[in-house]
């Protein structure tokens, strides 16, 4: 018994440490562990009079009979008050399941984190992406019943190699709208890949065999509500040729001026070019510029 006595004297130190991060880290998880944080304090108090006890049996200040004692007289006391000294269990009191140690340890109510999410969805924190969806879901409710005067597509070229097809409007002045895509107005119960397919060929030239319905873009303006379908051709022959006014041209995706093009355009042009479905609504003034935007991602088209 000598032996073990002076073995914890000497070792403590290391229990402590490690009793010590133990708190530490339910003391750092707040409201929801503070049972289980006030019951690792009292068993460290606890280890603290066994480890006085003990270390006055080792200077021979105390008789050996004490070295069980203390410890038997602790653990009657942590045996009456259970209820504060020993919180844990070691399975989901709603689900059953066998609890993690991070969940056994941080847990008051001794959920898992499926079940404690479910109990209390506030403490879920959701990721910038997840917010911007709840958010934009809300504001999508004021768009309910909202329909275009007119409607048009937008169609770009995009090869193997990441170079999307623009058109430079030659005539306009070096501000936003400048470069855009191939735009053309559908007509009258004409299909939208055709029109899309008939706009590309007109505007650049090209002929494609496999055009790509990318997504939606409303605008609510003061005196009239468009929109446009966005196409993307993958696949297409020919050599691009200038019209009226237009000049089409080649451009890195990676190297795209942004600002001779409309402002919304950074949002959803990379998305869609790389395969993402997108929705976009935008509310704009008389002078055309957006005041109100939402961007809908991989939405079902």
């Amino acid at each position: 018994m000598q032996d073990f006595v002076q073995k914890v004297v000497e070792r403590y130190i290391i229990f402590l440490f490690f009793d010590g991060l133990v708190l530490f880290s339910l003391i750092r998880a707040g409201h929801r562990s503070r049972r289980k944080a006030l019951a690792v304090l009292i068993f460290t108090l606890a280890s603290v009079i066994v480890w006085i006890d003990y270390y006055l049996i080792y200077i021979n200040r105390l008789e050996m009979k004490m070295a069980w004692a203390v410890p038997l007289i602790l653990l009657l006391a942590g045996v009456l008050f259970h209820r504060y000294t020993f919180p844990f269990r070691t399975h989901c009191q709603e689900c059953g399941k066998r609890l993690s140690i991070t969940e056994f340890l941080s847990c008051d109510e001794n959920l898992c984190l499926k079940c404690y999410e479910t109990k209390h969805p506030e403490s879920v924190k959701l990721s910038k992406e997840e917010q911007i969806r709840r958010e934009n879901e809300e504001k999508k409710k004021t768009w309910a019943g909202w329909r275009p005067n007119r409607e048009f597509v937008i169609v770009f070229a995009f090869d193997e190699r990441a170079n999307v097809l623009l058109v430079d409007n030659v005539n306009m002045a070096k501000k936003p709208g400048k470069l855009a895509g191939a735009i053309g107005e559908v007509k009258g119960r004409e299909k939208k890949d055709f029109t899309a397919t008939r706009t590309l060929r007109k505007e650049t030239g090209l002929e494609c065999s496999q055009i790509d319905y990318m997504g939606r873009l409303n605008f609510e303006m003061p005196d009239m509500n468009v929109r446009f379908y966005v196409y993307v051709a993958r696949e297409f022959s020919g050599s691009i040729r200038e019209s009226e006014g237009k000049k089409p041209v080649w451009m890195p995706l990676k190297k795209l001026n942004y600002d001779l093009m409309s402002m919304d355009y950074p949002l959803w042009l990379p998305r869609m070019l790389r395969g993402q479905t997108v929705e976009y609504y935008a509310r704009c003034n008389k002078e055309g510029k957006i005041y109100d935007d939402i961007l809908d991602l991989d939405v079902e088209l």
